[in-house]
């Protein structure tokens, strides 16, 4: 099977668990208030970051040496990172605050949290392999478990608390066949001095730390906005994001699921291939975005109408004003998505610090007055930052080495 095969089959797994996920957040709109909606989406974003953190790092470094790493050691420095990630969104919540969130719903998201390690196993154990049907599949397979709950809590007339109560108890098979395809994987060790010579800690934090921002480009607007302008616009923001993640799939199925264990043979073997690979990806989904932001621009208002309820439409031009960012976006995905030898892994954490720094700062100095506005800023700031300094390091890359 040609890549262009297997993009296209990753690519249309996406779109259906896209689908799935813009399907689920219009279901959960609709049945409960914009306060609610608002309240569930912030504590899920918390959820899925601090998850990412945990594991996402210590599966590139599998992936990177085909499993061949000791379980024990694996299983200990994910413990370490998702403890951190736990204290870090803890000390967020404290210091920022959210007002509009119940406390219990933010405590009841934190076994999804857990759940969602072995939701992630699952996807590195199908990259090892090279398996493309298992990549196209599994985010399908766990959508439709958390589209399935949600159906099941509107008809019963549910209240906000079964949401993440449900989708835990729900996924634990996924996460426990996650676990087990990924011990298949690869050429696991049972013994460390069997062990490649390497830090999994050391190794894994550059990934889990960019992979925690990367997450956080699209998912800090909702951490920002529900302490800067309340629930109610938290909810029209995570509306208008959902439409947005949905498109982002694109490049994120290519680049970050299906080509990064060839990104990780390449960066080690052939760094000229991943340099060529790295431009005609990043020309491609600038073309790309922009088309499939200017075709989506004249629909915002009926879209978020449509999909979520007439009090969404509000959120339009916000909406329509990320639209216009979407081609940077796609760029930037595909660009960063290349580095990821030891060296470029921690300048690109570097760079994707200043860019979270920029998406963070810019709204809180905009101050919630101007409304979504500095969040827009914030996040165009970002992505055009890290589109400059993806493509810099790049070329940096190929004169040093």
């Amino acid at each position: 099977m040609t890549v262009w095969r297997q993009s296209g089959l990753v690519w249309l797994g996406a779109l259906i668990a896209a689908g799935m996920a813009l399907l689920t957040q219009v279901l959960l709109a609709r049945h409960f208030d914009t306060e609610v909606f608002g309240a569930i989406s912030y504590a899920y974003a918390m959820a899925i970051l601090i998850s990412t953190f945990g594991f996402q790092g210590i599966g590139e470094v599998a992936i990177r040496h085909q499993g061949r790493l000791d379980p024990a050691r694996c299983l200990r420095a994910a413990a370490a990172l998702f403890t951190l990630g736990l204290i870090g969104a803890l000390a967020w919540i404290l210091t920022v605050g959210s007002p509009d969130t119940e406390p219990a719903l933010l405590a009841l998201f934190l076994p999804f949290a857990v759940v969602q390690i072995g939701l992630i196993a699952g996807m590195i154990a199908f990259q090892i392999d090279r398996n493309t049907i298992g990549i196209a599949l599994w985010p399908v397979g766990f959508q439709s478990v958390r589209l399935a709950v949600v159906i099941g809590i509107v008809v019963a007339g549910g209240a906000a608390l079964t949401v993440p109560l449900g989708w835990t108890i729900a996924l634990v098979p996924m996460a426990i066949f996650g676990l087990r395809r990924l011990r298949r994987a690869g050429d696991w060790r049972t013994r460390e001095d069997a062990d490649p010579r390497v830090s999994i800690t050391r190794s894994a934090f550059p990934f889990s730390a960019t992979r925690l921002l990367e997450f956080a480009e699209i998912q800090m607007p909702i951490v920002l906005a529900m302490p800067l302008l309340g629930a109610a616009e938290t909810g029209r923001i995570a509306a208008s994001l959902a439409i947005i993640q949905g498109l982002l799939l694109l490049p994120i199925a290519i680049f970050q699921r299906l080509l990064r264990p060839r990104f990780h043979d390449w960066a080690r073997d052939d760094p000229g291939r991943l340099r060529r690979s790295a431009l005609i990806g990043t020309g491609s989904m600038l073309v790309i975005g922009a088309g499939l932001g200017l075709l989506a621009r004249p629909f915002a208002p009926e879209l978020l109408a449509l999909l979520f309820g007439p009090e969404f439409a509000i959120a339009a031009s916000f909406l329509d004003s990320i639209l216009l960012l979407l081609p940077i976006w796609f760029a930037s995905i595909a660009v960063n998505s290349t580095l990821v030898s030891r060296r470029l892994a921690d300048l690109r954490l570097g760079t994707q610090v200043v860019g979270v720094a920029i998406l963070v700062v810019t709204p809180l100095i905009m101050g919630p007055s101007l409304g979504p506005s500095g969040i827009i800023w914030g996040m165009v700031g970002s992505q055009c930052f890290l589109l400059v300094s993806g493509v810099t390091l790049l070329f940096f890359y190929q004169s040093k080495n």
